[in-house]
């Protein structure tokens, strides 16, 4: 176990990858800036952390070795033996993370480790063996709760909540979690409904993501830059070149004929996204206006898709068999530094994320709203704490809703649809406005200082102690 000059060391643990895991990024760039403060930041290295993880002095990353098995739901289709070796491959797995974690929690962390941020889910085995780690150093545990492990295992073997297996997997998340030192959770409703099923007996904080300040709104002149370094750098296509280049030649003169526009979505390609949704409505939005073609004022629109997962593969190939003509779809990965700025290129960002417990809220529509950017969402239990109806975005629960979502926005000739007859346009200038609003304070910063003394050691955090909770 080593030690250095820091008083105040944290482990940030994340049972994932770390760069596809923002939240607890900033979580660690926060945590740096504390006094004489040494963050530990552990999870898997599967794609590059952000430059200012990766510079920062005050952070050190242990990485993971991810386990030699795939066990995702495809590769047990794939190969019938991992199918029938399935629960002995999956205990294997879980003994194989406890050794990875206790081994650099007990002996590669610096002393005196005071704190352990912990991201739930994954909770099994990270909660029980955080708890271990906090009985033998002593150690206090926060859990920056994301979602309910249990829900997204049921939803991952499509098993009832009375299978033994979801059974098992509820009562040990609940036990474990139940006397950590601090919860932070993504929702009001996730907070009320773990204190009150749960019976938590620690202190209970409402921290809903923030955008780190990495993500901001660009002016046009940045965008016609960053596009133009995208389209090169990502070696764009000759055909989807041609839509970023008229996007660009918008974004120069302001013309508002014959419109190009960029939409967004971020996925992880799994289960809770229905990705079907999206391209359903964007067949219906270019069959309706290939067919009006010669009195048609809808714009021509490029949806760019990032992000990595399960179920990639077999939307790019429904994509390429796609006769689009007036819409284009492409999937790309981008580096971490990018991601923010292209999302500042954009005219609209659209989420499929539709919650395995109905309390969690997409990351990825924070990061938008960062860069002051509306949302279309699908509509869920929790989404109205995040997504505002005609203020920052709309809400749609279909393929057909988001259709005509499209639709009310991107084709100009239903503008007298539209409240006040405004044009798509104003519509999207009038929400970006009032994100650029909600922006100016409504920061990551600002709402970490709600949270900041429970990271500190005991001595300082009875002195911090007026500071605490604004939202319990």
């Amino acid at each position: 176990m080593g030690s250095n000059t820091k008083k105040n060391h944290v482990a940030v643990v994340v049972l994932g990858d770390i760069g596809r895991s923002p939240r607890m990024q900033y979580h660690s760039m926060s945590l740096s800036k504390l006094p004489n403060t040494h963050v530990t930041l552990i999870g898997y290295r599967e794609s590059e952390p952000h430059p200012q993880i990766l510079n920062n002095e005050n952070i050190t990353i242990e990485s993971l070795r991810p386990f030699p098995i795939s066990l995702s739901t495809s590769a047990r289709k794939k190969a019938p033996l991992l199918m029938l070796l399935w629960p002995f491959i999956a205990i294997y797995k879980v003994l194989f993370q406890i050794f990875q974690l206790l081994s650099v929690l007990l002996t590669r962390v610096p002393t005196p480790l005071n704190t352990i941020l912990v991201q739930s889910p994954p909770a099994i085995p990270t909660i029980f063996v955080m708890q271990m780690v906090c009985m033998i150093r002593g150690t206090r545990l926060v859990i920056d709760w994301h979602n309910l492990g249990y829900t997204l295992l049921q939803l991952s073997l499509n098993k009832p909540s009375s299978h033994p297996i979801i059974r098992i997997a509820t009562f040990i998340e609940r036990f474990f979690a139940k006397n950590a030192y601090a919860h932070l959770f993504v929702t009001k409703e996730m907070k009320n409904q773990l204190v009150r099923d749960w019976d938590l007996k620690g202190k209970t904080y409402v921290f809903h993501d923030k955008a780190s300040p990495i993500f901001k709104h660009l002016n046009n002149k940045d965008q016609i830059e960053f596009l133009k370094i995208f389209i090169e750098k990502y070696k764009i296509y000759d055909q989807d070149k041609k839509f970023i280049e008229n996007v660009i030649e918008k974004r120069r003169s302001n013309k508002k004929e014959k419109n190009t526009s960029i939409i967004i979505s971020s996925t992880s390609w799994t289960p809770d996204e229905d990705f079907s949704i999206l391209l359903d409505a964007i067949v219906k939005y270019d069959l309706e206006h290939v067919v009006k073609s010669k009195n048609n004022n809808a714009d021509d629109l490029l949806f760019i898709i990032t992000g990595k997962g399960p179920q990639k593969q077999m939307y790019e190939k429904k994509i390429s068999e796609l006769l689009l003509k007036k819409s284009r779809v492409i999937t790309v990965w981008l580096d971490s530094e990018d991601y923010p700025k292209l999302l500042a290129c954009c005219d609209m960002g659209i989420s499929l994320h539709n919650s395995s417990s109905g309390i969690d809220l997409p990351m990825k529509v924070v990061d938008m709203f960062g860069c002051c950017l509306p949302v279309l969402a699908v509509d869920f239990k929790c989404i109205g704490e995040l997504v505002k109806p005609n203020y920052n975005g709309f809400l749609f629960k279909n393929s057909e809703g988001l259709y005509h979502l499209l639709n009310k926005i991107f084709d100009h000739n239903r503008s007298d649809e539209n409240d006040d007859n405004e044009d798509g346009d104003q519509m999207i200038s009038r929400l970006r406005k009032n994100l650029i609003k909600d922006r100016e304070n409504d920061t990551w910063d600002n709402n970490w200082l709600t949270i900041k003394h429970l990271f500190l050691p005991l001595s300082q955090q009875q002195s911090s102690s007026s500071s605490k909770n604004k939202n319990e």
